[in-house]
């Protein structure tokens, strides 16, 4: 149910308690997380330019002996001399994982990571999990079901969300990345990707979420079909009783004070009921409002499908800019 997240009674000193129990029911739904024993590790594979701008392609350590792949661009031909705002770009459900947010000729709409690098930022492309070098179409199944095998009780989601906590971890590490301003911006898996990730790290400064927001009550086919399997844990408590245990207005109200902006079409045909993804957003914004920072939650809602064309991209970034390397 879209129902409120906070009573008319709710003063803002009641919410870091409610927030806290919000919390911990998503996370509960994802599974058990294991601890992390180890510290951030990286280890840089090649260094090409492309575009004119200086890429770096590293694995880094993520939990056990699994490692994940990331490029990161630079704002230049060489490294930044001081801190810079560094945003993560997230694909979605496509074979080419992160590729697909680095190369502008192929695939203009979801290149995040070179544009924000012409805009000034540090952007690093990461692949998630299921996707990747040697990860096909082909044997997605058996890598899924494999860390299934692995960890019974946690979940892709969780997964998911962790590979990307533990990049924010070793990015920190480096000198020229202002860990103090991150960002995060995905379309499709990778819009799940930046809610996820916006909502429950509050190291993200400002998050950009693109065809991302999927309401538990009406796409709830996500959850229970088990192709998907994004979160077993999630799929039995819904099959225990009927109920969601959180809805994605939820979800979003834990963003706040800090900014997040969706933008969602009409016309999706993988979500194409865009009024609940409204009513979740109405729902949040007073989390926002009380906190005294109603103008970090923003919804632009448009007609443009499934991708964020030029127009929608130029707003993304002015968003980045605004929250997190305003102009003088």
């Amino acid at each position: 149910m879209i129902g409120d997240v906070l009573l008319p009674s709710t003063r803002p000193e009641d919410w870091p308690v409610l927030r806290e129990s919000i919390r911990q029911r998503i996370i509960g739904s994802m599974g058990v997380f294991p601890a992390v024993t180890s510290k951030p590790e990286m280890r840089e594979i090649e260094r090409y330019t492309r575009y004119d701008l200086l890429h770096v392609r590293f694995r880094y350590h993520v939990i056990a002996d699994h490692w994940n792949e990331a490029v990161m661009v630079m704002p230049g031909k060489a490294p930044p001399a001081n801190p810079t705002p560094t945003v993560l770009a997230v694909h979605g459900c496509v074979d080419v994982g992160k590729n697909l947010c680095l190369d502008p000729v192929a695939d203009a709409d979801h290149a995040y990571a070179i544009d924000l690098a012409r805009r000034g930022y540090i952007s690093v492309a990461p692949d998630q999990f299921g996707f990747g070098p040697g990860i096909t179409r082909a044997n997605r199944g058996e890598v899924v079901a494999g860390f299934y095998r692995q960890w019974p009780d946690w979940s892709l989601d969780g997964m998911r969300l962790f590979e990307q906590q533990r990049l924010l971890d070793t990015l920190a590490t480096l000198p020229e990345v202002d860990a103090a301003r991150f960002g995060v911006i995905g379309n499709s898996l990778g819009g799940r990707a930046s809610v996820y990730l916006t909502c429950l790290d509050k190291r993200i400064v400002a998050g950009v979420s693109s065809t991302g927001i999927s309401p538990n009550c009406t796409n709830v086919y996500r959850n229970i079909n088990p192709a998907m399997a994004l979160s077993p844990p999630l799929t039995r408590a819904i099959a225990a009783d009927g109920r969601m245990p959180w809805e994605y207005q939820e979800l979003l109200a834990l963003a706040a004070p800090r900014a997040l902006l969706a933008l969602e079409p009409v016309n999706d045909p993988y979500n194409p009921d865009v009024a609940p993804v409204m009513a979740c957003v109405y729902r949040a914004w007073p989390v926002f409002e009380r906190l005294g920072c109603a103008g970090n939650l923003a919804l632009l809602v448009h007609g443009r499908g499934h991708a964020t064309p030029p127009d929608l991209r130029e707003f993304a970034y002015g968003w980045f800019d605004r929250h997190l390397f305003p102009r003088s």
